[in-house]
C-alpha cells in the first residue's frame, strides 16, 4: 500500500507540474490568453483515473497507455491550439502595421493591462476573450492573439 501512496504522489506531482508548465508560458509568452480552463478536466481525470487504478489494483495492467495519453493530451492542446501571436510578436505587429508609431508602452507592474476583455460573436474554445492591448505614443491599440489584426482604438480600455 505505501508503494500505490508514492504512485500517486509522483502523478499527482506530475500533473500538477505540468498545469504549472502550462500556465507559466501563458502568462508569460501569451499574457493570459489561452484558456486554461480546458487543460484541467485532463489533469484532473489523470489523478482520478490513477486513483482508481490504485484501488483496483490493475496499476500496471493499464496504467501505463491510458495516463500517458491523458498527459499528453494537454501538451497537443496547448501546442496546436496556442494563440498564433505571443505578446511580443503581437508587439512587432503593432509596429508593423503601417501606422505611424515609435515606443510601446508595457505594463510591467500591472500586466493585466496587457490584454483587455472583448465581445465578439466569434466562437473562442481555446482562447479566452481577450486581446493584446498596446498604448504607444498616446494611443492604444488592439491584436486578436488568433489573427494578428491590429485595430487602433479611439479611446484607452483602462484609465
Amino acid at each position: 500500500m505505501k508503494k500505490n501512496k508514492k504512485i500517486m504522489l509522483y502523478i499527482l506531482s506530475a500533473a500538477i507540474m505540468e498545469f504549472c508548465i502550462f500556465e507559466f508560458i501563458n502568462s508569460t509568452l501569451y499574457r493570459g490568453v489561452f484558456n486554461m480552463g480546458i487543460l484541467i478536466p485532463f489533469l484532473t481525470t489523470v489523478v482520478y483515473f490513477s486513483y482508481v487504478y490504485l484501488i483496483q489494483g490493475s496499476m500496471r495492467k493499464r496504467m501505463n497507455p491510458s495516463l500517458i495519453i491523458l498527459f499528453i493530451i494537454p501538451l497537443l492542446l496547448f501546442i496546436f491550439f496556442r494563440p498564433t501571436y505571443s505578446f511580443e510578436q503581437a508587439k512587432q505587429l503593432v509596429y508593423e502595421s503601417g501606422y505611424d508609431v515609435s515606443g510601446i508602452v508595457v505594463q510591467n507592474e500591472e500586466r493585466y493591462r496587457d490584454t483587455v476583455p472583448i465581445y465578439t460573436e466569434d466562437t473562442r474554445i481555446f482562447i479566452d476573450y481577450r486581446d493584446y492591448h498596446f498604448e504607444v505614443d498616446g494611443r492604444y491599440f488592439l491584436v486578436n492573439p488568433r489573427s494578428g489584426v491590429v485595430i487602433e482604438m479611439e479611446q484607452p480600455y483602462w484609465h
